[in-house]
C-alpha cells in the first residue's frame, strides 16, 4: 500500500491527530535531550529566548518569505514529479481549514526549532542538527529534489540561528515557509478539486 492510498483511507481528524501526534513526539525528545545534556537549563533558556525584533522580521519572516518566492518559482520550472510526495504534504493541508494551517505550522516550526536549532544544534552543531533534521524528513529519501531541498532548509535555518544567537528568529522563518507553502498547497488543492 502506497502513502496516498494509506493517506486517502484516513478521515481528516485522524490526520490532524498523526500530525500534532509527531509534533508531540519530537517536544518530548526534545525534553528528554535536554534532561540527557543541557547542564545550565537557566543559562540556555536565557541565551536562547532574548530576540530583537527586528531581527526577527527581516531575517526570520523576510527571508522565510524568500524561500517561499524561490520555492514556488522552482515549483513552476521543475518537473511535477521532482516535488511529488506521494500526496501526504496535500493530503495534510486538505484535512486544514486555513485558520488551522496557520495554528498547526506555529506547531510544528515551534516544536521542531527548538529541537533542533535550540537543543541540538546548541549543543553538537550546525552540521550534525541539519543532517538530523534531515533524517527526520525521510520520506523524501527517493525524491532527490525533495531531499536537497530539506537538507538546505535546515543548514539556513541553522545559519539563522548561528548568526543572530536568537531561536525565535529561525522559528519565525520555518514557520513562514511552512504556513505559506500549506496554504499556497491547500489553494492549489482545491482548485484541482472544484472545491
Amino acid at each position: 500500500m502506497t502513502n496516498k492510498t494509506y493517506l486517502d483511507q484516513l478521515s481528516n481528524k485522524e490526520v490532524i491527530k498523526s500530525l500534532y501526534f509527531s509534533q508531540g513526539f519530537i517536544l518530548l525528545a526534545g525534553i528528554i535531550f535536554a534532561l540527557l545534556f543541557i547542564e545550565d537549563p537557566r543559562l540556555w533558556f536565557e541565551s536562547l529566548w532574548k530576540a530583537k525584533l527586528i531581527d526577527i522580521i527581516v531575517y526570520g519572516f523576510g527571508t522565510g518569505f524568500l524561500v517561499v518566492l524561490i520555492e514556488y518559482m522552482i515549483d513552476k520550472v521543475a518537473p511535477k514529479r521532482w516535488f511529488e510526495d506521494d500526496g501526504v504534504n496535500e493530503r495534510v493541508f486538505q484535512a486544514l481549514s486555513y485558520p488551522h494551517v496557520i495554528f498547526s505550522m506555529a506547531v510544528v516550526a515551534f516544536s521542531e526549532e527548538i529541537l533542533f536549532r535550540g537543543l541540538i544544534q546548541y549543543k553538537f552543531g550546525m552540521f550534525i542538527a541539519s543532517m538530523i533534521f534531515a533524517f527526520v524528513h525521510w520520506r523524501y529519501i527517493k525524491k532527490p529534489l525533495l531531499l536537497l531541498t530539506v537538507i538546505i532548509l535546515g543548514f539556513y535555518l541553522g545559519w539563522l540561528f548561528e548568526t543572530t544567537g536568537q531561536l525565535l528568529v529561525p522559528i519565525a522563518a520555518h514557520y513562514t515557509i511552512d504556513a505559506a507553502l500549506g496554504i499556497i498547497l491547500k489553494w492549489q488543492s482545491s482548485k484541482r478539486r472544484g472545491a
